[in-house]
């Protein structure tokens, strides 16, 4: 864990051992999240559409269960009309 200061504008410098090991760049914008009265600092990635890929795995089609959505709205629409 690092101790570090804040300064007066409130900002703090994350130390280089920090930056290397979670792949932060100079100029690179982080993520910050309050948790429970916790500050959470996360890279965000350059590529972030690269990064989420693949985050969803399983056996599973998107597109089937959109079609399979439009066939149930489709019989609810039609039973309204009844």
């Amino acid at each position: 864990m690092a101790l570090v200061r804040t300064s007066r504008k409130g900002q703090i410098l994350i130390p280089k051992k920090l930056r290397q090991k979670v792949g932060i760049e100079p100029g690179a914008l982080v993520h910050l999240q309050e948790n429970h009265g916790q500050l959470l600092i996360r890279p965000v990635p350059q590529d972030p559409i690269g990064a989420a890929c693949g985050f969803l795995k399983g056996d599973f089609s998107l597109t089937e269960d959109l079609l399979r959505e439009r066939e149930v709205e489709r019989d609810r629409e039609e039973d309204n009309r009844s």
